[in-house]
């Protein structure tokens, strides 16, 4: 078998990889002489090798050669929001009870695809929520298997964990409304506003209107802060003083609501029950003790891990593998 090289350029592993109809990890693992591919596989790779003139930099063999331990890129959206810092520690130790070690980092102050090419060159696999184009997440992650977490996956070799909040939002209300809400209002997020210089409705209030046609005109926009939720919550109160009932946007902003109610002098839950989504621990800091739609962050974490290692145990690239949870009902005392 004879390999044509890449014209004017160094190949590179994914040129061994696509030459040889393999994965990024069986080339690393046929390079490095490591088991989990059978010798046939080993063979091509190496003819591939060969012909293409493949060498990894030194870096990478630096790399390879003091990593004793599967490494796992997390991308968190923001370490200032808390369910992204719960998010992470839940991921944390999961990869610990495998032991993984993990590399995190933010677009806070990079692009998506600059974070993803950093840990490209550290890691095994990638994990994340992602806003960005998947053929950009694909070209940056650099042929690394590559979970979204919480948005579906349409590309081929792009796998996800997604949470079904439409069915979520449908649970919940029915589940409120069997607790006694009538008059159900719900805060939204501005964050479209502030992305995108005008709002968009979020999927949640889409889901809200979808499920509670008859309380559709009760939403308040606010900032995604324990702020925003306050100020949004006397708005509601204030527009719609009949409101019995108000699902928020994330328990972040449902923090403010309570504050704004007690400010109002409404009894939560007696006069207004108040709900969040996400299922922050951050919620039993409050009294009343905050009820929520509750995201199993763990299973989350376990199920994206799960997707990683079938990616890298398998010789060939796997099929884009979709898992989907839905968020429950976490009820406390604020409703």
């Amino acid at each position: 078998m004879t390999t044509q090289k890449p014209s004017g350029r160094r190949a590179t592993i994914l040129d061994v990889a696509a030459a040889a109809g393999v994965s990024r990890q069986t080339v690393t693992r046929a390079m490095n002489g490591q088991s989990g591919i059978s010798t046939e596989t080993r063979d091509r790779v190496m003819r591939v090798v060969a012909d293409l003139g493949y060498r990894p930099s030194r870096f990478a063999r630096n790399f390879v050669a003091r990593q004793k331990r599967m490494a796992v890129g997390l991308v968190v959206a923001s370490f200032r929001n808390p369910y992204f810092t719960d998010m992470a520690g839940d991921f944390l130790e999961c990869a610990q009870t495998r032991g993984w070690q993990v590399v995190m980092t933010s677009p806070a102050n990079l692009t998506e695809t600059d974070a993803l090419e950093t840990l490209s060159t550290q890691v095994d696999a990638v994990v994340g929520h992602f806003d960005g184009a998947e053929d950009s997440l694909i070209a940056a992650s650099a042929g690394l298997p590559l979970v979204m977490l919480e948005r579906p996956a349409t590309r081929p070799g792009v796998h996800s964990v997604e949470m079904d909040m439409r069915l979520g939002m449908q649970i919940l209300l029915s589940e409120l409304r069997a607790r006694g809400g009538r008059r159900i209002g719900m805060i939204d997020s501005d964050y479209s506003l502030r992305a995108e210089g005008r709002y968009v409705p979020s999927p949640r209030r889409t889901y809200f209107e979808e499920f509670a046609p008859d309380c559709a005109e009760c939403v308040a926009v606010g900032a995604e802060s324990i702020v925003g939720g306050a100020e949004a919550l006397q708005r509601m109160v204030a527009e719609h003083p009949d409101v019995d009932s108000v699902i928020v946007f994330n328990d972040l902003m449902a923090l403010g609501a309570i504050q704004a109610a007690h400010a109002l002098h409404l009894a939560v839950p007696e006069r207004l029950r108040i709900v969040g989504i996400d299922g922050l621990s951050l919620g039993d800091a409050v009294s009343p003790l905050l009820s929520t739609l509750a995201i199993d962050r763990r299973a989350m974490a376990e199920a994206a891990l799960a997707i990683v290692e079938d990616a890298l145990g398998a010789e060939h690239q796997v099929v884009s593998r979709r898992h989907v949870m839905v968020p429950r009902p976490l009820w406390k005392e604020s409703a």
